[in-house]
């Protein structure tokens, strides 16, 4: 009987598809991966090179000091990152012990926390700190700073306590501008977080403000007795320098230019450049507190 041979089965003249779209594939993922990494921060990227170089030492191998060159402080390659998580952290504890206290005293909701970027903000709501034209804190706000201050024992960071005013005029023995009585509303809160509230005062300072920094509009009474109050401010790297507070002018060191004046002659004491004298003037700063018995602006001035 006679075999037949078998026929051969046709080429497939297509395989090359296959290694075609496994090359596309493969150059797909390589030129996503370059784009993705083109945007780099070379900040960044070059503090992990100099980490990377520095921890592959021969000394840091070895231990020669026990510690890492990866790490910056505690804030390792991203302070900025650590930081944020430091901050969620410190705000939860913040607003649980804050709540909690509130609550036990019937006064939930009279003291708000907000984060604010790289800092967190304690504030009492309304008008709950100071009368007018006063750095006395109310007695019915001492529970509140009280708890205020208990939330802050667990939080390392520096804290600074805000003191700030509405833009009525104040002119008193005690007060001569805003800048002295926001400055007493701040020294008044920090004393009683530090004598009170048990708080270290090394890691605590006041500053004051004015009218310059209001919450609220000074158009209305409400929004005045808003104004008149003093935040207590966590600070965060980098924000221990305020960097969004506009730059103060060259600071006047008492000596005046010697071709500005006459040979044999002295400045008059006091006298500053331009005229001013020393110790600054509320002149120009615009209104400030309200004084008690003040009256309100007529209601056509934007009341």
């Amino acid at each position: 009987m006679k075999k037949h041979a078998q026929e051969a089965e046709p080429e497939n003249a297509e395989r090359w598809v296959l290694s075609y779209a496994d090359l596309v594939t493969l150059l797909l993922g390589f030129f996503i991966i370059l784009f993705a990494s083109a945007d780099v921060n070379a900040q960044k990227f070059q503090l992990l090179a100099r980490g990377l170089s520095e921890a592959f030492n021969v000394d840091v191998k070895e231990g020669s000091n026990g510690a890492s060159p990866l790490f910056d402080g505690d804030s390792g390659f991203l302070p900025e990152a650590s930081a944020r998580s430091l901050i969620a952290t410190d705000l939860e504890a913040i607003r649980r012990t804050i709540d909690s206290g509130t609550a036990s005293i019937g006064r939930l909701g009279e003291i708000v926390v907000s984060q604010d970027e790289d800092r967190i903000v304690i504030r009492l709501s309304d008008n709950l700190l100071f009368p007018p034209a006063s750095a006395d804190i109310r007695s019915s706000a001492l529970p509140l700073l009280a708890i205020a201050s208990r939330s802050l024992l667990g939080v390392e960071q520096e804290v600074r306590v805000e003191g700030h005013t509405d833009n009525v005029p104040v002119n008193t023995e005690c007060y001569p501008s805003n800048w002295e009585l926001s400055s007493s509303r701040a020294t008044a809160v920090l004393r009683y977080l530090t004598e009170t509230g048990e708080l270290p005062a090394s890691r605590i300072f006041a500053a004051g403000y004015g009218e310059f920094r209001p919450a609220a509009t000074n158009l209305t009474p409400e929004g005045r007795a808003v104004n008149r109050r003093a935040d207590i401010v966590v600070l965060y790297p980098p924000a221990q320098i305020d960097a969004r507070a506009p730059a103060a002018g060259p600071a006047f060191d008492g000596l005046l230019p010697v071709e500005s004046l006459p040979v044999g002659e002295a400045p008059p004491i006091g006298e500053l450049p331009g005229g001013g004298a020393g110790g600054g003037s509320s002149e120009g700063a615009g209104a400030a507190e309200e004084q008690p018995g003040a009256q309100e602006p007529a209601a056509g001035a934007g009341e």
